[in-house]
């Protein structure tokens, strides 16, 4: 078999333009006999890690490549001239030694950050200086030398050749010769059906041979085999975002694909030379990405310490004599002592980067560090012997894995955080670190909860562990330029976008020229489950396949899908991941330029800077965390320091009644809230599923948060019913033995946490902790052979400890089946602490956390869908600490102009107690749709500075930013009516344009009154007035629906509430949050709010050409997706034309398609619809005082507006002389909304009985009655 090298081939990392897959690619090349193989993507080492550690464990040599981008004069600059080329230069650049892996990686790298253009462009100037141990080939159609031999084969001009021949030069002569003496630079040949190709390659040879350079061929592989061609080009059409009919657009030859060296002998017969020269290039490749090294930052100490302690003792005792003016162990002097301790950055550049010295400063400074913190947490004495065990045995641990300064860092950073007002805390296996609790970075005692640092990182581990930080969302870019700023060598972390199932479906549908709607037909019968795969999901759905073998259109889709499934596709960057480095970056990795985000990023995953030797950290932005500092701020806005400590019964003995850090996890009204489910804007505990899980549960203690957090998932969501049932001695729990039942005393002796289990495989298996860490990831990714060897490893451990084998094997196979879905316990547990933070805030200060929940909410989400918040607020417990008969709920108002500001804020009226169980939230100006931020920052502005509002014409004065458009808005918002009342809301909208014009006079008159001052006179102008016309109030329901139009939703009334009793009549008292409950396939019947609607045209089969339409519903509890179809949809097109409206729908319950309830609707009508087929007798009683039956008929008349043939019958009671007498009205009601309003309005709610029959049989119910 003749020996041949491919070394021009590009993988999937040339993103959408590559086909081969690294295992696809590897495989075929062994199959093919090959030994070696070369990936050369365009313009980045995307893959280059992944290559070399494939290649590696099939014994396959890998050779290190990019085909670069070269720019045809400076890459700095950004015109282009006639005749360049669309992106740059081709240039095929393989690494020969390690010191060309290392230039090719600044190569690449420069490319990016200083040549990006489109795609990352090099120039000669940079390929001149980092040019050495690297080998060139030239002659690819892309290529600068093709791109010359083209023009001299068209012109035959002697000066082309010239050209031709200096371009050949400068490469023969930049990249030289190697040690050997062997050539570094290569012409190379390519033989396709292209007819350029085919005209250069004379002219490639014939300048090979001039200047005695040798040739090489390849065969530019883009995909593996010939018949992937039509899916690579599925793929280049998805790149450049056509179908593939499209006329015209650019076709890669057929030929590209892994040829075996007898197809590339056959191609290249005449020129053996250009295949042998592959085989000696491949040979002389021995350059290899280094892994496992140790590229951790060392920093420099400045302290105002005398000396750096040499111990424990002596850190211990140096800060305890520290003089400050704080009592010792306080947050305030735990930061004094934390001040004295200064890093700076100890870079490659200053000459010391590897003293031992520095890493022993930072040693010393961490000790210090975690002494004083120690103190802080547990006060001056003395550790007891656990505690202190544990800590001298991190500190040491880190020390001598040469991370301390890695801790330190992340100390420091979190410790300028917080100093700029920007909460941050540990997450992850960071919470189970005992030095990063007393640093401050978590608030959970690992001693306490039973958290593992093996779980961080232990002796044996040869990755370096990373710290993940949450932190404010609205300060964590602030944080990452801080320490870009101060440690400079640090960038994000890439990511890969790939083509997961759905999304696979709606790119190959639109390069089939299917239309958007059919591609997402198609991508709906895939489950909205995570790396789900396509023939996962033919096998787990019958109607997915039904449709598969039914449609040859669908076929076609999902089998190309299929193909292209995984494939990865753009680039992101890491919502978290951060590397730090001591020297350049791109000393170690390659880096590119993301020009979305403006940020220097890696070139390579997380995983992969790990195994680097880089130390990666997470900086997370929780929503959650920006919530409780905005609470904690409207906390201290509107509740002196006396009435917060009143509230929540916080002892003077702690300085910050607010310092959460503080917080006793053992509030029995804290874990009533949980108890009740009232968890709606608590952290973690939100859901359905969740709040029924703490009502079983009814969890009294933080143990029980961690264990919920951990068992609310696939898998051990199963043994919830267990954990509650024993918690409450319902069943007793089993005994295994006194190990076992040591390690899970805690969760009922159920295995919930990894922690858990690898206390257990440690302490009755004999396995070491850094070991049992190891099985459970083995355990996760299904490693047989190190889940065999630890079997025989823990079954011997056991049997030591008094066990027989065949209960230590059926052990085995427990803990084999739980540790594959156990759960981290220091992350549950610090997540458990900031979710029992929240609930304590909502528990006492109720109105001021709601008020953050939904300002943090708005700004992430539609304003629309804050219902469930609203409601919530409306429902919630307060604390009624001086007032015990306060009824509950928190109410929330319109926007104010004279109240509201930026964001949802809390008020308080003239009765309203100011204390945490008075006040009211406010909707803030910015939530207001068309009014600009400028208008708002103005009115605050000028309210602060000149006082509040008089009238709507006053501000229209004193707010010249606002317009026509806008002023509308606020008015339907509400927000004039503390000046002019709800009635007047018609009033004020029809006076718009007066007011405006009136304001504007009165602006100019005071301009020009300003500008004759010096002219003597009096100048001064009347203040303008306006009157309100005499027209008709809108409606309540007018009113309403103009307020959603503006804010997005109901505020000063829901059509919902204001009519409640007869939906939970029409839908029996369901609503969306009892879906929950409901069977799949159950039927269903709810009165809701129409928040989307999407009709769509479906394209094929038996009713293609027909509607259908997707929505999103909604009601005062929850919001669902649903779909109707054409046979519903042709029968009520007209109740879902618009958003907004009140719909009675009919359907059943689709719980298939995602992990949250659909509904499939059947039946679709407007709530008059409904009411008009289901309301046949309205009875109102009369209040007391009606003196005759005559009265009673004049009263009814005012409702003959309503009166219908076909309507409900109206009867009328009225006790006339002490006795109640039945008075017919003589007429029947037409049935809609607008009647029952006028009725409790005219009659009061208590009088007005409704019956509903037909859609839904049920009993009557009293307005303002609850259903029980």
């Amino acid at each position: 078999m003749p020996k041949f090298t491919h070394l021009h081939l590009h993988s999937e990392y040339s993103l959408l333009d590559g086909g081969n897959r690294m295992d696809r690619l590897l495989d075929q090349v062994k199959k093919l006999g090959m030994d070696s193989v070369a990936v050369t993507d365009h313009g980045n080492l995307y893959g280059a890690a992944e290559f070399q550690k494939k290649a590696d464990r099939l014994g396959i040599k890998s050779i290190l490549g990019i085909e670069a981008y070269v720019a045809p004069r400076s890459r700095s600059e950004r015109k282009k001239q006639p005749g360049d080329p669309y992106h740059g230069h081709h240039l095929v650049l393989l690494a020969e030694t390690n010191e060309g892996w290392a230039n090719l990686v600044k190569l690449s790298s420069k490319a990016f950050t200083e040549g990006f253009y489109g795609v990352a462009r090099m120039d000669k100037e940079l390929l001149d200086t980092w040019r050495g141990g690297l080998i060139a080939i030239n002659g690819h159609l892309g290529s600068s030398l093709a791109s010359l031999a083209l023009r001299y084969h068209h012109s035959k001009e002697s000066s082309d050749w010239d050209a031709l021949v200096e371009e050949a030069k400068w490469h023969a002569e930049t990249f030289g010769v190697n040690a050997d003496g062997e050539p570094c630079f290569f012409i190379e040949l390519q033989r396709h059906s292209v007819q350029d190709q085919l005209d250069i390659n004379p002219h490639l040879i014939k300048l090979a041979q001039e200047l005695n350079l040798p040739l090489v061929c390849d065969n530019d592989a883009h995909f593996l085999r010939a018949e992937d061609w039509d899916a690579h080009d599925t793929l280049c059409c998805i790149s450049m975002n056509k179908e593939k009919q499209d006329q015209g657009r650019f076709h890669y030859p057929k030929e590209l694909y892994v040829k075996s060296p007898e197809e590339m002998q056959k191609a290249f017969e005449d020129l053996p030379e250009a295949l042998e020269n592959t085989s000696r290039i491949a040979n002389r490749c021995s350059a290899k990405i280094k892994f496992g090294e140790n590229h951790a930052p060392v920093v420099k100490i400045k302290t105002d310490f005398p000396s750096l302690p040499s111990s424990s003792a002596e850190a211990r005792s140096m800060v305890l004599e520290t003089k400050t003016n704080h009592p010792t162990g306080s947050t305030t002097w735990f930061k004094e002592i934390c001040s004295r301790i200064q890093l700076e950055p100890a870079k490659a550049e200053d000459g010391v980067v590897d003293d031992r010295q520095l890493k022993e400063q930072c040693d010393a400074a961490l000790r210090i560090l975690s002494e004083a913190g120690s103190i802080w947490r547990y006060g001056p004495d003395t550790l007891n012997e656990e505690r202190r065990e544990r800590l001298d045995r991190e500190l040491q641990i880190l020390a001598d894995k040469l991370i301390s300064a890695y801790f330190l860092i992340v100390w420091d950073f979190v410790d300028w955080a917080r100093a700029n007002d920007i909460p941050s805390n540990a997450r992850g296996s960071g919470v189970g670190t005992m030095v990063g609790y007393v640093l401050g970075l978590s608030n959970a005692c690992p001693v306490e909860y039973g958290l593992l640092f093996e779980r961080f990182t232990d002796p044996d581990r040869a990755e370096y562990p990373d710290i993940d930080i949450d932190m404010c969302q609205f300060g964590r870019e602030d944080v990452i330029r801080h320490v870009t700023e101060k440690y400079g060598y640090v960038a994000q972390i890439n990511t890969f976008g790939r083509l997961k199932a759905r999304a696979a479906i709606k790119d190959v549908s639109r390069v089939h020229g299917l239309p958007p709607h059919e591609g997402q037909r198609i991508a709906n019968f895939v489950p909205d489950q995570l790396n789900i795969t396509l023939q996962d999901a033919l096998d787990s759905d019958r109607d997915f396949l039904a449709e598969y073998e039914r449609s040859t259109e669908v076929r076609d889709v999902v089998d190309m899908a299929k193909n292209l499934e995984h494939f990865a596709r753009n680039l992101g960057v890491h919502a978290a991941g951060l590397v730090i480095a001591t020297r350049p970056l791109d000393d170690i990795i390659p880096l590119r330029w993301d020009v979305k985000h403006e940020k220097q990023v890696t070139q390579w995953d997380g995983p992969t800077c790990e195994e680097l030797g880089l130390l990666k950290m997470d900086l997370l932005g929780l929503r959650t965390l920006s919530t409780i500092e905005r609470a904690k701020k409207l906390i201290r806005e509107t509740l002196s320091e006396e009435e917060i400590r009143a509230t929540a019964n916080i002892p003077d003995t702690i300085a910050d009644p607010l310092d959460l850090e503080r917080l006793r996890y053992t509030d029995s009204k804290v874990f009533d809230l949980y108890v009740r489910g009232d968890t709606v804007g608590v952290f973690q505990f939100e859901s359905e599923g969740m709040q029924r899980l703490l009502k079983d549960m009814r969890p009294d203690r933080l143990e029980d948060l961690i264990a919920a957090n951990a068992l609310f998932r696939p898998g051990p969501m199963d043994l919830i019913p267990d954990y509650c049932k024993r918690k409450h001695g319902e069943v007793a729990v089993p005994e295994v033995h006194p190990i076992v039942d040591q390690f899970t005393q805690e969760t009922y002796g159920i295995m919930v946490y990894q922690e858990q289990v690898m206390q257990i495989v440690h302490h009755l298996g004999g396995i070491p902790l850094r070991s049992a860490y190891t099985l459970i990831k083995a355990i996760s990714k299904k490693k047989k052979d190190v889940i065999d060897s630890n079997r025989v490893k823990f079954v011997e451990g056991a049997a030591e400890k008094g066990l027989i084998k065949e209960k230590a094997e059926e052990l085995f196979e427990l803990i084999n089946k739980f540790a594959g879905y156990g759960f981290n316990k220091s992350h549950s547990t610090g997540y458990s602490i900031v979710s029992y933070q929240t609930a304590w805030l909502k528990t006492y200060f109720p109105a001021q956390y709601m008020a953050a929940v939904l300002t943090l909410e708005g700004a992430a989400k539609k304003i629309e869908d804050l219902g469930v918040y609203l409601q919530d607020c409306r429902e919630v417990q307060r604390p009624r600490t001086r007032t015990p008969e306060a009824p509950h709920g928190v109410s929330v108002r319109s926007p104010d102009v004279n109240l509201s500001i930026d964001g949802f804020t809390v008020a308080f009226d003239d009765s309203e107690q100011h204390l945490a169980d008075g006040g009211h939230i406010r909707f803030g100006l910015d939530t207001i749709k068309n009014v600009s931020s400028a208008a708002v920052r103005q009115a605050v502005s000028d309210r602060e500075k000149n006082g509040p509002f008089k009238d709507a014409l006053d501000f229209c004065v004193r707010v010249p930013d606002i317009n026509k458009t806008g002023l509308e808005c606020l008015i339907k918002s509400g927000a004039f009516d503390s000046l002019h009342g709800f009635e007047n809301r018609s009033s004020l909208v029809a006076s718009i344009e007066e007011m405006l014009r009136s304001a504007k006079q009165d602006r100019d008159d005071h301009q020009a009154g300003q500008a004759s001052l010096f002219g003597g006179g009096d100048h001064t102008a009347p203040e303008p007035t306006f009157q309100l016309p005499n027209i008709s109030s809108w409606s309540r329901m007018e009113a309403l629906e103009n307020e959603r139009e503006v804010l997005g939703i109901w505020v000063s009334g829901h059509p919902l509430v204001e009519s409640k009793t007869v939906f939970d009549q029409l839908s029996r008292g369901r609503d969306l949050k009892d879906l929950c409950e409901m069977q799949h396939d159950a039927n269903v019947s709810l009165c809701v709010v129409l928040s989307q609607v999407r009709p769509l045209t479906i394209r094929q089969g038996q009713n293609a050409g027909a509607k259908m339409a997707m929505m999103t519903l909604q009601d005062l509890t929850d919001k669902c997706e649903g779909v109707i179809f054409s046979d519903g949809y042709s029968k009520c097109a007209t109740a879902l034309e618009k958003a907004g409206t009140l719909l009675f729908v009919m359907g059943r319950v689709d719980r298939k398609r995602s992990e949250s309830p659909q509904l499939v609707v059947s039946d679709a009508l407007t709530i008059d619809q409904a009411l008009s087929r289901a309301l046949h007798r309205i009875d109102v009683r009369f209040p007391s005082g009606i003196q005759s039956a005559s009265e009673v008929q004049h009263q009814l008349r005012s409702l003959q507006e309503h009166q219908s043939s076909e309507g409900a019958s109206l009867h009328a009671f009225a006790t006339v002389d002490g006795v109640e007498v039945e008075i017919r009205a003589g007429f029947k009601l037409r049935p809609t909304l607008a009647l029952y309003q006028q009725l409790t309005d005219s009659f009061g709610l208590e009088s007005v009985v409704v019956y509903v029959e037909g859609l839904e049989p049920t009993e009557p119910v009293r307005f303002g009655a609850r259903r029980s």
